[in-house]
């Protein structure tokens, strides 16, 4: 057929033309860096699989229910964001002139990710293989291979119900032909010059909230977290709950506010508007989200035990420090916040792990890679 493989073709180019936009050095810089990067973290998780592996052969709830759920809930993740990806290639506005009915689209979407599951399911036999022999675990194959099926089933579950939906992307175009629903409620903070810069980074017309069950969910789950985390403060008369929860739930909430699409537009970046203070309007409302979040558990660890004011305002605090280098990621990893999320919690979670061996001088590195990605974002938007 004429348009096969359009979508695997629409991939592969758009890796090709990114590699390529790419200077030699920085692809020298990612090859070497990120391969000796990878080998260290490869063998300290041997290493750490050695020192537990007496514990994790005899562990069988882990090895029953722990593994198994892990793996299905990551199989799902994985194929719900593969089958998004190619569902956007598939009815991206420029195909809009092709012959192609929209169960056509979702079928070429369907084979791209198959095509894209079997090297994740790949990898995920073989860690777990590797990780099974490592600790001397029997019949380490056969677990590897009841991996990749746990996967591959919750990566499948969740491709075909994302596949068999209508697109969302025609529903936003049907939503943006028709007038506004809802009330602007972010009238009077997204009106801040540049204008309505955050509407644009969420597709909300002039500021109308369109209400859907994901924002109702979502809004219910943030609750019930701020709720729980207040409620185990003031029953225990600790501060550390409720701070624990504000900073987690805050920096949960200004991830899935942030939205840093703009920085790419061509039109944004030959007006005369520096980066520093589009970043700043850009980063404003999700901040002010962020906070909001944060004053209700803050509130009650500080009513719980007044004397530890101190935690939830070093609670405040790293809240503002974490939110300030998701920014930067979120800029730097411009059209993809998925991927900026799972950078920023990857480089958290190996920063946190260091620090256990080399105390908070990691810390550095941490800042430093923070300090570079900021200076390639302000490189790309000056420069394109």
């Amino acid at each position: 057929m004429r348009h096969d493989r359009l979508v695997l073709i629409l991939l592969w180019r758009e890796l090709v033309a990114g590699l390529r936009a790419m200077r030699r050095r920085d692809l020298a810089s990612i090859a070497l860096g990120g391969g000796g990067l990878l080998a260290y973290a490869i063998a300290d998780v041997v290493v750490a699989l050695h020192a537990a592996a007496p514990k994790l052969r005899n562990d069988q709830l882990l090895w029953m229910l722990g593994l198994p759920l892990v793996l299905a809930v990551l199989g799902a993740l994985a194929g719900n964001a593969v089958s998004g990806l190619c569902l956007r290639r598939a009815f991206a506005p420029f195909l809009k002139a092709l012959p192609l009915a929209a169960g056509r689209r979702r079928r070429l979407a369907g084979e791209a990710t198959l095509v894209l599951a079997g090297p994740l399911v790949l990898l995920v036999a073989l860690s777990v293989g590797f990780a099974c022999a490592v600790i001397g675990k029997p019949l380490a194959p056969t677990w590897g291979l009841s991996a990749a099926i746990l996967f591959a089933l919750g990566f499948g579950t969740a491709a075909l119900w994302r596949l068999r939906r209508r697109p969302r992307l025609l529903l936003d175009e049907e939503a943006r032909a028709v007038a506004p629903v809802g009330r602007p409620w972010l009238r009077r903070l997204d009106r801040a010059r540049p204008s309505w810069l955050s509407s644009w980074a969420w597709n909300l017309p002039a500021g109308h909230i369109r209400p859907s069950w994901k924002l109702a969910a979502a809004g219910l789950l943030l609750a019930l977290a701020a709720i729980l985390g207040a409620w185990a403060s003031l029953a225990g008369r600790s501060a550390a709950p409720a701070a624990i929860a504000g900073l987690a739930g805050g920096i949960l909430v200004f991830m899935l506010s942030l939205r840093c699409q703009p920085l790419g537009s061509p039109v944004l970046r030959t007006a005369p508007i520096g980066f520093v203070r589009v970043w700043l309007r850009l980063v404003r409302l999700p901040l002010q989200l962020s906070l909001a979040f944060f004053l209700l558990p803050a509130g009650a660890a500080l009513a719980a035990e007044p004397s530890a004011w101190s935690v939830p305002v070093a609670s405040g605090l790293w809240l503002l420090v974490l939110n300030g280098a998701y920014a930067v990621f979120g800029a730097y990893f411009l059209n993809a916040p998925f991927v900026a999320m799972l950078s920023f919690a990857g480089a958290l979670a190996y920063a946190s792990y260091e620090t256990l061996e080399y105390g908070r001088t990691v810390l550095i590195g941490l800042a430093a890679l923070v300090f570079f990605l900021w200076h390639r974002t302000r490189q790309r938007y000056r420069n394109g």
